[in-house]
């Protein structure tokens, strides 16, 4: 920028191009000469200003070590403007200042900014030595304990936040990236189906009438089915992972634990921002979004909009063309905030996605059955159907939150939501080039809920008191093609779900340093389903096979108590430790392909007793946190296939799991910042007699649980630094690895997956005020070959569901 010194210069400059013009006039009209002398006196600068000498600033920086900083980026701001980096040995200087208050900032990737405002005097040097402090880790917010925000720091519970530093981090879009940031927390695709399991406890249950393992909410508004699990991070800021049994505050079916998704909510500041991504497999995505006052201090709004492309990572040999696991999404979402007064406020959001594609499930053969002569092609991500499969995932949804507070210390929350959903799909169910099997599904659902919480805060105690409805409407078909006898199954299940809880919670302050919480939750759930179904004809004009047809109602409600009990201590030096006790429950369920009604299951139950400790340390710089728990998990709901279309759920096990957690994160010198976790966990069925394929049974007591890995972890490390004067440069690299996994109760040599890794790496180049940057990124970079999940009810083989393959790209972003 140029200074005022130049200005001025331009300015005297042009009072004298236009000195003979003044002159003529006044010769012409000497009235005008006292007018003219004013104007010439106010626009004139004073010769004395530019005579006035000019002072200087010079100074030194170093970190808390006496180490000299190299390339800080420092601006003066004031009369004149200016923009240096330090040299060499940690030194600057700016010469030429004109007199007057400047403000000095000094700043450097990995450490705090300094802000100091400094006089400037004529012909005078202030001398300045600046020491720099290493950042602090970022803080993160979290509203798990449905109290208003508290940092994860001092929350009692294994609780992990991704933030959305760290979602921009990893360009984190969906939940099983996601899932690869926290400990013991895995996520499987089946079909259009999500099964997300925590601490070792999952479900392969996916039909009508069950229901997940482990929650999934949008803020607050709870994501019922396991297909609504592929929801886009679109306008996500961060995801709240709980692990263990929620009962008490989330309730119903959050038994592993629970995942909310907080999305960024509008504010006062204009807000606007796009990402544009290329990469490998023809991905194209683009996103935007818009936010700010409508009405300052009043109306807020904000608008995101994303739509994405993306070719399949999987090979059908047999339609080179449709390749088999690709993305095609556009979704919207918009947030109007509205601050009705001082203390209240509503928000009201709507959301909607379109997701398709070409649907990849255990699609690659591990091992072809006796009798059977199919071709399996050598690379892992080459497969040969008969069938092209396709799927379609719409789902919206809308929520109104209101938030007042009734008192100082006295607040509100009602949190609306309703939310649709339209499921379909179309897969080669015999996972081979023979025409024998095709399954297909759509599934119609809708729900609303409403959760009503009051809350308070006092010196001393902190409690919490809420009402919980819900209703839910799930219709979902089911046709299985059998070319072989041109016959086709059929089950048309249709189940209306209703559940009411009252719950509530108190802490209370002991001492200054330890604290007690007690809770509890009051379910009862009513399930209703309508059910028919058959073996029909495939042949016009499809009759019903006699005496195959069935239709009839049934209905069953269950009813839970569901408690938590825990103590917490601080410590010194930003440390705090926990016990805690706690109970969580699924809910119970039918069998959509049972041809008679009285073949329902019972919830299943699990108590949790953890122990563990939050420490911070280096004044902040760094973090450890550690769990260690226990479960005992009674009534486990084990889905069992029988048959071509036939499968049965039973209450028939019981497990204990237990396991350890470790999330250490800290920023090492400068710019450099690492973190990750490391778990264990020794998850084993205490009690079961499996059915397996053909309807062999065996005592699998010992066993481990499926897709619970005894070993997983997790380390990253990035470095942040300035480049030339205003260029900014991130490196990124992580790292997962896991030991084997199984995925069935038997623990085969078949259905498993052995001890893997992945490793992935991300730069992002751009200027140091973030008006834009450029990412490149690559995930897999080793390409590594391996599986998330297995099926083995096809009568031809044994499949698996091949893990994505190696992703490059870029991506600009502008805004932020």
């Amino acid at each position: 920028m140029e200074d005022s010194t130049k200005a001025g210069e331009q300015s005297r400059t042009n009072l004298t191009q236009f000195q003979p013009f003044i002159l003529a006039a006044v010769r012409a009209h000497p009235i005008a000469i006292a007018p003219l002398t004013v104007v010439l006196a106010i626009l004139a600068p004073s010769g004395a200003a530019f005579a006035q000498p000019a002072g200087t600033l010079a100074g030194s920086l170093f970190d808390q070590t006496g180490g000299a900083l190299v390339d800080v980026a420092l601006n003066v701001r004031g009369p004149v403007v200016r923009g240096r980096q330090s040299d060499a040995t940690g030194r600057f200087e700016f010469r030429d200042l004109l007199p007057g208050d400047y403000e000095l900032e000094a700043a450097l990737a990995g450490f705090e900014s300094i802000h100091r405002v400094i006089r400037i005097e004529s012909g005078k040097t202030i001398s300045l030595s600046l020491t720099m402090i290493v950042a602090s880790l970022e803080q993160t917010v979290v509203t798990a304990a449905k109290t208003g925000t508290t940092d994860v720091q001092s929350t009692p519970s294994a609780i992990s936040a991704i933030s959305s530093t760290a979602l921009s981090r990893f360009a984190i879009r969906t939940i099983d990236e996601a899932a690869a940031q926290t400990p013991l927390v895995t996520f499987t695709q089946n079909t259009t189906f999500g099964q997300l399991s925590i601490r070792g406890i999952g479900t392969n249950a996916v039909f009508a009438g069950a229901d997940p393992s482990s929650a999934m909410y949008l803020d607050g508004v709870y994501l019922a089915r396991p297909a609504m699990a592929f929801t886009d991070f679109l306008d996500v800021e961060r995801v709240e992972v709980i692990r263990g049994p929620q009962g008490t505050l989330y309730g119903r079916n959050a038994l592993g634990g629970a995942v909310n998704l907080i999305t960024k909510a509008p504010s006062n500041d204009f807000e606007a921002s796009a990402r544009i991504t290329f990469g490998n497999l023809a991905e194209r995505r683009a996103e935007g979004r818009l936010s700010g006052a409508l009405k300052r201090d009043r109306v807020m709004g904000s608008l995101a909009v994303v739509r994405g492309v993306r070719d399949g990572y999987v090979r059908d040999l047999n339609h080179s063309d449709q390749p088999l696991g690709g993305d095609d999404l556009t979704a919207a979402r918009g947030q109007l905030r509205v601050v009705l007064s001082p203390r209240s406020d509503v928000t009201l959001s709507t959301d909607a996605s379109d997701q398709a594609g070409r649907i990849l499930s255990n699609h690659k053969i591990l091992s072809i059955k006796p009798g059977f002569a199919v071709d399996n092609p050598a690379d892992p991500r080459d497969v040969r159907l008969s069938t092209i499969n396709s799927s379609g995932v719409r789902q919206s949804g809308a929520m109104a939150r209101v938030t007042s507070q009734l008192t100082p210390s006295t607040m509100l929350i009602s949190v609306t939501g309703f939310r649709r959903l339209n499921n379909q799909y179309v897969s080669d169910a015999d996972v081979s080039e023979l025409h024998l099997l095709v399954s297909r599904i759509h599934e119609w659902q809708h729900q609303w809920s409403e959760e009503l919480t009051v809350s308070g805060r006092h010196r001393k105690v902190t409690w919490l008191g809420g009402v919980f409805v819900f209703d839910e409407s799930d219709h979902q078909g089911v046709w299985v093609d059998q070319n072989a006898s041109r016959t086709q199954v059929q089950l048309d299940p249709r189940v209306n779900a209703k559940s009411r809880a009252v719950f509530g919670e108190t802490t209370i302050q002991l001492t200054p340093r330890l604290s007690g919480t007690v809770g509890l939750r009051y379910t009862r759930e009513q399930k209703h389903i309508e059910n028919a179904g058959g073996l029909y004809g495939l042949d016009a004009p499809m009759a019903a096979v006699a005496g195959s047809t069935y239709a009839y109602t049934d209905s069953i409600v269950h009813t839970a108590w569901t408690p938590r009990f825990a103590v917490a201590m601080k410590l010194a030096h930003d440390a705090m430790t926990y016990v805690s006790a706690t109970r969580g429950f699924k809910s119970g369920g039918f069998n959509p392909s049972s041809t008679q009604p009285g073949r329902g299951f019972a919830p299943e139950w699990a108590w949790n007793y953890e122990g563990g400790m939050k420490t911070t340390l280096m004044n902040g710089r760094a973090r450890i946190n550690a769990a260690a728990f226990q479960m005992d998990y009674t009534n486990l709901q084990v889905q069992t296939a029988i048959g071509i279309g036939v499968f049965d759920i039973s209450n028939a096990a019981a497990a204990t799991i237990q396991g350890l957690e470790i999330e250490p994160s800290g920023r090492i010198a400068g710019g450099l910042e690492t973190g990750g976790h490391l778990a264990w966990l020794d998850a084993t069925y205490d009690r079961y007699i499996a059915v397996g394929i053909g309807g062999v049974t065996g005592d699998v007591a010992g066993k481990r649980l499926n897709n619970a890995p005894e070993w997983s972890g997790r380390l990253w490390l990035e470095w942040t630094g300035n480049v030339g004067r205003s260029t900014r440069l991130r490196l990124t690299a992580d790292a997962t690895a896991q030991s084997t996994v199984f995925y069935t109760p038997f623990n085969d040599t078949i259905q498993r997956q052995l001890p893997y890794g992945l490793l992935g790496a991300r730069g992002e180049f751009g200027p140091s005020n973030r008006r834009w940057a450029v990412n490149v990124y690559t995930r897999n970079i080793t390409n590594t070959d391996y599986i998330t999940g297995a099926f083995g009810a096809s009568p031809v083989a044994f499949g698996g569901r091949p893990g994505p393959s190696r992703e490059t790209g870029i991506q600009l972003i502008i805004g932020r």
